[in-house]
């Protein structure tokens, strides 16, 4: 945790030096609020619905495009039935690269690639996987400096016991040339 406290701090050091930056190139850093339902694999017997959060590193080369490093966890709650064998939640950490492109009218689109791993806690029931992850998200920024988003997601894990699933992000970035 202290780890990253220590990140965390560095890179708001690293934003403070870059805000004054023109055109909207420099570092981007931001927070998200992530939901999701299960979708056509093996685990949607098991879970219901999933919640949790990103942090968001990416760098802007411009007003409309950015390179994004994004790692997060979700927890998906398990089913009643599931629940009696000890059996809380299926957890998925997870980190990807993103591309973003934001349209005129603040649409922008995310190709998302990385790797994710499922943990099932103390539980032998299930025996969760992890393997390279693939994303699409598209979405909207709702303020003239697409600082606040809302986006929807497919998300899909090449492993066996891996999580599919449709969700919903919300989020606030702190982009170069803004204060916060």
């Amino acid at each position: 945790m202290r780890q990253i406290a220590v990140i965390v701090l560095a890179l708001l050091c690293i934003y403070t030096a870059n805000a004054q930056i023109n055109n909207g190139r420099g570092i981007e850093l931001g927070f998200g609020v992530d939901a999701g339902i299960p979708v056509g694999n093996d685990f949607k017997e098991y879970t219901s619905f999933g919640f949790g959060g990103d942090a968001t590193l990416g760098y802007n080369f411009n007003k409309r495009s950015a390179l994004l490093l994004r790692g997060g966890y979700m927890s998906f709650v398990v089913k009643d039935a599931y629940q009696q064998n000890k059996l809380k939640a299926i957890g998925d950490g997870f980190m990807k690269v993103c591309g973003r492109y934001i349209f005129p009218f603040h649409f922008f689109v995310e190709p998302q690639a990385g790797y994710s791993t499922f943990s099932s806690g103390k539980s032998h029931l299930v025996h969760p996987g992890n393997g390279f992850t693939y994303a699409a998200a598209a979405g909207f920024c709702f303020d003239r400096l697409n600082a606040f988003e809302v986006s929807l997601r497919y998300e899909a894990t090449t492993c066996k016991n891996g999580i599919n699933f449709v969700g919903l992000r919300v989020a606030y970035n702190i982009k170069p040339g803004t204060y916060l």
